[in-house]
């Protein structure tokens, strides 16, 4: 099988390029149960960090979850776009620096997201996936705590996408055009 090539600064730990085409395909075999993977995910996380849901007490669980999904979208969409996604990734770190996200939480985070994929690819949670969502759920991860380190230098002084989605709601016509426009990903639409 071809790996598509991803550039250096998204392979921050391996030298060997990222299997797109393999996160693109599991991400796409749980897109019809978006919402119930978000709910599980963050169920998981949770159960396993509970120390960790009070940074959560300011944003509804199903806002939260369809978050998740939204930029787990954004990011399979873009992995050929760096220029593109890292700067958003930055700024995601950034924010979540801001809200009290710490460098410790991050493989709390990975590691609820991979149990999580475990449990809705079933079979089709291979070594090779498992090594591919690792992989970039390290790169990402690292060009997060990048942003974080510097929040001021990241953050946009116009809305972002979480700004919009809060604002407006995701049930906003134009937010719902803007989200498909930037990931071609319909939140609950099952085909």
């Amino acid at each position: 099988m071809l790996l598509a090539c991803v550039p250096l600064s998204l392979r921050t730990y391996r030298n060997s390029p990222m299997n797109i085409e393999l996160l693109e395909r599991s991400f796409e075999q749980i897109r019809p149960q978006a919402i119930a993977f978000s709910n599980h995910f963050y169920e998981t996380l949770f159960r396993h960090n509970p120390g960790i849901k009070p940074l959560f007490a300011n944003i509804s669980q199903q806002a939260q979850g369809k978050k998740l999904i939204f930029s787990l979208a954004a990011i399979i969409e873009n992995l050929r776009s760096p220029e593109v996604l890292e700067p958003a990734l930055k700024s995601l770190g950034a924010r979540h620096f801001e809200v009290g996200t710490l460098e410790e939480h991050y493989p709390l985070v990975g590691q609820a997201l991979f149990e999580t994929f475990a449990a809705y690819l079933g079979s089709d949670w291979t070594p090779a996936t498992m090594d591919a969502w690792q992989e970039a759920y390290e790169a990402i991860a690292t060009i997060m705590l990048e942003g974080a380190q510097n929040p001021q230098a990241h953050l946009e002084p116009e809305l972002t996408f979480y700004d919009w989605v809060d604002l407006y709601g995701e049930g906003s016509p134009k937010v719902k055009d803007a989200i498909f426009s930037l990931t071609n990903f319909q939140y609950g639409k099952t085909s």
